[in-house]
């Protein structure tokens, strides 16, 4: 008997999500149109990138795995009227959601430390435009400082790419060099 490649595992997964989700529906325990399908199907895709990201080491899978997981989540959830989504935290959302992405990008691995700067931009936009949405700092201190700020993002990951590109890379493995 042959283990099944941990790369293939999304189809039997969406067989057993599609079949629990149409035997649930015949048990009147639930019933899944399909938006709510989709959404499902969204989150249970990026739970496997997800976890292929941090199994396989897949580039950008900690990224769009968490993304989709998320996403598929929260749609799920509000279709069947679970959580209310106001527009300013959804947009909010996604500045947190990809900040947290491109963390476990690093997590993943520590080599590409340089992707943590755009994490915490997109982390510090998330979490200033939140804060006004839910009322902990007033929009009007919060918005003309983030619209006048934002563009220096984009200095502090040109200058962390250049330093990536110009900083040496630390040798793995017995720590000998070899020469020639």
């Amino acid at each position: 008997m042959h283990a099944l490649p941990v790369r293939n595992v999304w189809f039997p997964v969406l067989l057993i999500v599609c079949g629990a989700a149409m035997l649930l529906a015949r048990l009147h325990v639930a019933w899944f149109g399909w938006p709510q399908a989709i959404w499902l199907v969204v989150m249970v895709a990026g739970g496997i990138k997800l976890y292929n990201g941090f199994v396989l080491k897949s580039r950008g899978g900690a990224f769009w795995g968490l993304f989709l997981c998320v996403l598929g989540g929260a749609f799920f959830l509000r279709s069947y009227s679970v959580l209310w989504l106001d527009p300013g935290v959804v947009v909010a959302g996604l500045f947190i959601v990809s900040g947290a992405g491109l963390a476990l990008m690093y997590l993943v691995s520590p080599r590409d430390w340089y992707l943590l700067v755009p994490a915490a931009c997109l982390l510090f936009v998330g979490f200033a435009i939140l804060s006004t949405e839910l009322g902990y700092l007033p929009e009007w201190e919060v918005a003309p400082f983030v619209n006048r700020w934002w563009p220096a993002g984009f200095v502090l990951c040109g200058a962390a790419l250049i330093l990536n590109a110009v900083l040496p890379r630390r040798r793995q493995g017995n720590g000998i060099t070899p020469t020639a």
